[in-house]
């Protein structure tokens, strides 16, 4: 804020802050009055869902996203770890954030079986075999991933 010569300066915080919040209620941009809830409080706005979201995809999740949500993977994980004793088999280190990692990667499961559906994920036992997967803590996982180089 410029210096205004003659011009009082507020230098209580509270007092000002609370100014601003005033003028901003009273303006006429909000249209809603101090102290009421908002109109869209607890209620779903019907006119964002669906295809009227802009994240909408034609209502298909990826075969992955599916797949690394569903109960088969999040057991396979749980177990991985419990194997492991919720330990970093690369650097030893407990009690970080842990991540199951495939052996054999996940993306060349799904297409060595040409795995389209999730059905045919739940059945492939190659994907949901515990001695295909280690724990990695975050930092030694990051390492594993295949770094992409630009020709």
């Amino acid at each position: 804020m410029p210096f205004k010569k003659g011009h009082k300066i507020n230098t209580n915080r509270k007092q000002s802050s609370k100014h601003i919040v005033d003028r901003m209620i009273s303006s006429k941009k909000f249209w809603f009055k101090k102290g009421q809830p908002s109109v869209f409080k607890g209620k779903k706005r019907l006119n964002l869902q669906g295809e009227n979201n802009g994240m909408w995809k034609g209502g298909i999740s990826e075969l992955t996203e599916r797949i690394r949500h569903c109960f088969e993977y999040r057991q396979w994980r749980s177990d991985v770890f419990t194997r492991d004793y919720f330990t970093c088999q690369n650097c030893g280190i407990k009690g970080t954030r842990l991540e199951a990692h495939h052996i054999k990667e996940f993306y060349r499961i799904i297409e060595e079986y040409n795995i389209k559906t999730l059905e045919e994920a739940l059945n492939c036992e190659e994907l949901w075999n515990i001695n295909n997967g280690h724990t990695l803590c975050k930092k030694c996982h990051n390492k594993t991933k295949p770094i992409i180089k630009d020709e």
